[in-house]
């Protein structure tokens, strides 16, 4: 959850619009050359079906093209959700698009989807839609698929670029739109839009990467099976960011290898451009995280994320609910705060399951020192002769430790604990306007 500000409504508007407007841009073509001879609604339809599948497919890349400028204020896991989402909206026209248009004669449907039976542009267009057959089956079905998330990335990007480059083989197909000079230039001008966006995303963006790199100056063991990687640029400025801001790391590699992955800032802003990335070993990559000795090479993309108390400058103080690892950026906050000098009260409720495995309690309690802050404990596994809280993060714990006044209230966790925590919230009377939250279950 997370408010829209009243400056961010205008944003929103035109984000949204922009997106609609490219997605229906092939269909001034449709209107400007009509479908000649009989049959013409049906031609008609079956196109608007294919292009609009083709544009939104399209504008999937500028979904995840990670573009600052076009950054909306709703949160970069919304974006992604919606771009894994819309790709069943985009399957369904692509699919209905060969059946409008054959219509009666479906019953020589089957010849034509066999692929060695398929040739040129049809063919193409049939590759592009099994293409994407297996993006969505890849993406929605990954964890039970067990597919590997680095052999996962190198797939979906292979399969989303092959779908994309062979419906627009296919789409040029249709002659009657590069009939007319201007329908031919706006043809030239969608498919060259397309394209560049391509190159931007798959090579322009990895080669500025690799011009910036960073180096790997210091690993800090932390409980929990976690791991605090200390970065700082290498021959360059590096960014500035906000705490509660997340980044894209690569290990080693080159940055075109398909190996980037998302984690939290867990360090004061007020130290940028080092960033400290907090990592829990939970797979093959994040295991390999804690095996990085310092001086190794990374490459850093970053930083994203609405999550952040500089956008809610004027709160009474903030109130933060932590699950494991997620304490990550509810800690650069912390963290940022106490380098501000800032006086105002603060809470953090986290939740861990054992005492001797709580991440960051050490940097907690130092951290308690320099803030009014009021640190809450909550063991599901206490030790002997414990008197905290026990049990999970919910609605009682939250009764119990919640402060008064206008608090910004910060969510972070696993996805469970998150969806209940801000259930609780708002049953206990913070207004969905203060309760703000990223979820980084992106795939």
């Amino acid at each position: 959850m997370r408010a829209v500000r009243l400056q961010d409504l205008t944003r929103v508007g035109l984000w949204i619009a922009l997106y609609v407007l490219l997605a229906l841009y092939p269909l001034l073509w449709l209107a400007a050359v009509p479908a000649p001879g009989d049959g013409r609604f049906r031609q008609e339809l079956a196109a608007a079906l294919g292009f609009l599948g083709l544009s939104i497919m399209a504008m999937q890349f500028l979904l995840t093209a990670r573009f600052q400028w076009l950054a909306p204020p709703f949160g970069t896991d919304v974006v992604y959700a919606f771009h894994r989402h819309v790709t069943a909206v985009a399957l369904a026209f692509l699919v209905l698009h060969p059946l409008v248009l054959l219509g009666p004669g479906l019953g020589g449907m089957a010849e034509w989807l066999l692929p060695w039976r398929a040739t040129g542009a049809v063919g193409a267009g049939v590759w592009s839609l099994y293409a994407l057959v297996v993006l969505a089956v890849t993406s929605y079905g990954r964890r039970r698929l067990r597919l590997p998330y680095e052999a996962w990335r190198v797939l979906h990007g292979l399969a989303a670029t092959a779908a994309v480059l062979l419906g627009l083989w296919h789409a040029a197909a249709a002659r009657r739109l590069l009939a007319g000079p201007v329908t031919r230039a706006m043809w030239i001008a969608w498919t060259l839009a397309w394209v560049a966006l391509l190159l931007r995303v798959r090579v322009a963006k990895p080669l500025a990467l690799r011009a910036r790199p960073y180096r790997v100056s210091e690993v800090r063991p932390e409980r929990g099976d976690a791991v605090t990687l200390v970065l700082d640029p290498d021959g360059h400025e590096g960014f500035r960011f906000r705490a509660g801001q997340f980044a894209w790391l690569t290990l080693g590699a080159s940055p075109f290898a398909a190996r980037e992955h998302p984690f939290s800032i867990s360090g004061s802003s007020q130290r940028a451009p080092r960033v400290e990335l907090t990592v829990k070993a939970l797979g093959d990559f994040t295991r390999r995280v804690q095996a990085t000795l310092p001086g190794a090479r990374a490459w850093v993309d970053g930083p994203y994320g609405t999550m952040s108390v500089d956008a809610f400058p004027d709160a009474d103080g903030y109130l933060f609910v932590a699950g494991g690892i997620g304490i990550a950026p509810c800690l650069s906050m912390l963290r940022t705060l106490a380098d501000r000098g800032d006086r105002r009260p603060h809470q953090l409720v986290f939740g861990t399951g054992r005492w001797e495995r709580t991440p960051f309690r050490e940097v907690l309690a130092e951290l308690a020192t320099r803030l009014d802050l009021t640190v809450v404990h909550v063991l599901e596994h206490p030790p002997d002769g414990w008197t905290g809280e026990v049990g999970v993060v919910g609605e009682d714990v939250l009764r119990r430790h919640l402060p008064r006044g206008h608090r910004g209230c910060f969510v972070c966790g696993p996805p469970a604990m998150m969806d209940a925590v801000e259930t609780a919230l708002v049953r206990l009377g913070v207004p969905l306007r203060d309760i703000h939250s990223e979820r980084f279950d992106l795939v």
